[in-house]
């Protein structure tokens, strides 16, 4: 019983408790404290966990619930008014960070070719967790740059299902690329089939039957069933549980009682989405910073140059003005929660080393540190370029 579910779970939340404090009297972001706990709980600082295992699971429920109030809060009516913005500009996103990091990295550290594409689909993600959530607190999800940086996030999020296909196939233990695309469009459409059923006719009566009974705590129960119901649905379809939660978002925000699910939900993200970033805490070695911290902060700002150039020419590419420009690629210059899944699974098959994979986690958590302060102050960089005299 000494590492009991409880136990682990009153060991992060005491620690993240007086972590958190300490921090608020410093003025210094909450998310800065919840990666501090998790290098202090980490099996690289202390002894007590030995097992990552658990705290993954955590950090995989967080993502899930997160994704899945993105898509309460956004549904498909919203989602319909910037399908351009989601397939034109996230997919040019997406192709413009892939090409710029792998021509620059092979330029400048010769590694193969695979390994340079690799570390493209590492940068081409950036994190919904912090940005949505930022834009929200701010109130500007509804500007013009938010909109645009919304549909991005929504591309990378659906992304990272073909990327994780693709990086066995990098390493060269996967099927016939051909073929496994092909499987996988099959597999999109078949998805949104069934959650175009669900969405008409299934779910709206069953819960509309839930509400029958005029109980909120049967709703919860009830919303938990459909979002836990597809999530494993689009797994055993080979897609990620995080794209099922988002799918079921958008449904449930399609009928009447979107308002209900989004205050029932509400508080329990952001308990879970801090044990994710706990957990990103917990993956990082320390020492890297003593033994690497040149590096660290050369690909700090690689990745922060590359990714706001890419975000930049992504919004070029659909015609608009450089002002939503600047403050889309200055707002997604930073790496993704997905990005540590896909690092995973490239350690596994040997596309990035271990000590790349720490300068990696470094460099992220440096990124995600500075995300909230960049994101808010986004529509200022078109100013302070004014006042710099640079004309664009």
């Amino acid at each position: 019983m000494e590492h009991h579910i409880l136990i682990n779970i009153c060991a992060i939340f005491g620690v993240a408790t007086a972590v958190i404090i300490i921090c608020k009297f410093l003025k210094i972001r909450y998310i800065i404290g919840y990666l501090i706990t998790g290098v202090l709980l980490s099996p690289n600082t202390s002894s007590y966990f030995a097992d990552m295992d658990e705290v993954q699971v955590y950090a995989e429920i967080g993502i899930i619930l997160l994704l899945f109030t993105v898509g309460l809060e956004f549904s498909f009516a919203n989602l319909k008014k910037i399908k351009n913005y989601v397939l034109g500009g996230g997919s040019a996103q997406v192709v413009f960070t892939i090409v710029l990091t792998a021509s620059l990295i092979w330029l400048l550290m010769r590694p193969s070719t695979q390994e340079s594409i690799f570390w493209g689909f590492l940068y081409a993600l950036s994190s919904t967790a912090i940005v949505v959530k930022t834009l929200q607190d701010k109130n500007k999800i509804a500007t013009p740059h938010g909109k645009f940086v919304l549909a991005v996030l929504l591309f990378q999020d659906i992304m990272i299902v073909p990327l994780m296909l693709f990086t066995p196939i990098l390493a060269g233990v996967g099927e016939d690329p051909v073929t496994a695309l092909g499987w996988l469009l099959g597999k999109l459409v078949l998805m949104g089939g069934i959650a175009f059923l669900l969405a008409r006719y299934i779910i709206p009566y069953f819960l509309k039957t839930v509400m029958r009974i005029q109980s909120q705590e049967v709703f919860l129960i009830a919303t938990v069933f459909l979002v836990t119901g597809i999530a494993l649905l689009t797994e055993q379809l080979g897609l990620s549980l995080a794209l099922g939660a988002f799918i079921a978002g958008l449904i449930i925000a399609e009928t009447e009682y979107n308002h209900m699910a989004i205050s029932c939900f509400l508080p329990f993200r952001y308990v879970f989405m801090s044990f994710f970033f706990i957990s990103m805490g917990m993956l990082l070695n320390y020492q890297i910073f003593l033994t690497d911290f040149g590096w660290i902060v050369f690909w700090t700002v690689f990745a922060f140059t590359v990714k706001a150039a890419a975000g930049i020419l992504a919004v070029k590419v659909m015609r608009l003005e450089w002002k939503t420009a600047l403050a889309v690629g200055v707002s997604i210059a930073q790496i993704g929660e997905f990005s540590f899944v896909l690092a995973q699974s490239g350690l596994e098959y040997q596309l990035i080393s271990e000590n790349n994979y720490q300068i990696f986690l470094a460099v992220s958590i440096i990124l995600m540190s500075l995300t909230p302060f960049f994101v808010a102050n986004a529509e200022n960089a078109h100013t302070l370029l004014g006042k710099l005299k640079i004309k664009i």
